[in-house]
């Protein structure tokens, strides 16, 4: 089974279809040092550093040959915007997405499919993606896959603890196919803690705390040198909790933002959030500062914690700044979460074939 990678990013769509028994015949990045990270971790895979506005058949073909691509996956960065903005019953006449150079991306997939016209398409996105403009936008979406031939076209939220991630990361995905499978999901593995059902969803405690003194020892395990009221402060956020700041002393409470405009400090949604050990992580948002607290250090997550709960393996290696390496890890689809449904293609690419006449 062969499949091509779009956005690939570091990596995390690409492990899934390895892992899943797809051959990736080739992978596309416009960021140099998203590049980097995929070209150490799968020497083995040819990837173009271009812009996918200037990737054409003959781009493509040059490294594929004559091989036949039985897949297409990819997530289009997504700007979180509205398709037909706030006067949309008065505008709308007309109005054609595709144009539109905000969708340029979720289009330029969308070409690329077109174009080398796999059995399936694997299209992920953040949740958000299906709320926009009331859902008329996925709507759009999938009236030109089928437009290309792809008819049957499954699309959800789908929660990656319920795969067996140790967090509660939602993710929209998208899967068609021009062969007339009616895709079903696979089943969830895991169940939420104190459901009744077992297996109950992985720990953040299962995945990071045996790195508990390896920091510095482990690739990409270096922890961000916070300032030390910073530090302080952490120390006051109890496991599984955002920081009160009523419990802070005066002097940890002043602000050290310049631009503050209370004078205290603000809990922000993200960096004064600890986590359980014994509960799955909430999402690994990309960048240092966005990290949540260690269940037990006063420190955020360094980004080989954030990989291990994102499902990396250690021999994963990150490459870049350590900021950059931790956007990496954040943008990345946990590859636990997509190897089922990858795995699922798989089998009915195989079904189906084998009762092709």
């Amino acid at each position: 089974m062969n499949a091509i990678d779009l956005f690939s990013g570091a990596g995390g769509l690409t492990l899934a279809l390895r892992d899943s028994g797809f051959k990736v015949l080739l992978a596309n990045e416009v960021d140099a040092q998203f590049a980097e990270t995929h070209s150490y971790n799968f020497p083995d895979i040819p990837l173009i550093l271009e812009d996918i506005k200037n990737l054409g058949q003959d781009e493509i073909e040059t490294v594929i040959k004559d091989q036949v691509v039985d897949l297409v996956v990819g997530g289009p960065p997504c700007q979180g915007f509205s398709v037909f903005g706030k006067r949309r019953f008065i505008n709308t006449q007309g109005y054609e997405p595709q144009n539109d150079p905000r969708n340029a991306l979720v289009y330029e997939y969308i070409r690329i499919v077109e174009l080398l016209k796999p059995k399936f398409f694997f299209m992920e996105n953040v949740k958000g993606f299906t709320n926009l403009d009331k859902g008329l936008f996925v709507e759009k979406i999938k009236e030109r896959f089928m437009e290309i031939g792809y008819e049957d076209i499954w699309c959800e939220i789908v929660c990656a603890a319920d795969y067996g991630v140790p967090q509660e990361r939602y993710r929209m995905f998208m899967i068609g196919n021009r062969i007339g499978v009616k895709y079903e999901p696979p089943k969830k593995t895991n169940f939420p803690i104190g459901s009744g059902n077992t297996p109950e969803y992985a720990t953040v405690g299962s995945a990071i705390m045996d790195l508990m003194g390896q920091e510095n020892q482990v690739p990409n395990h270096v922890p961000l040198a916070h300032k030390p009221i910073v530090a302080a402060r952490y120390g006051y956020v109890k496991e599984g909790c955002k920081l009160n700041v009523e419990d802070l002393p005066p002097e940890l409470a002043v602000a050290t933002r310049k631009d503050s405009k209370t004078g205290k400090v603000a809990n922000y949604s993200h960096v004064y959030k600890r986590l359980d050990r014994d509960k799955p992580s909430t999402t690994m948002v990309p960048g240092h500062n966005a990290f949540p607290i260690h269940p037990a250090l006063n420190r955020t997550l360094t980004a080989r914690e954030a990989a291990r709960i994102q499902t990396f393996p250690d021999t994963h290696i990150f490459f870049g700044t350590r900021q950059e390496q931790c956007i990496q890890v954040g943008n990345a689809v946990p590859p636990k979460m997509a190897e089922p449904f990858l795995k699922k293609i798989r089998e009915y690419i195989e079904t189906s074939e084998e009762v092709t006449p």
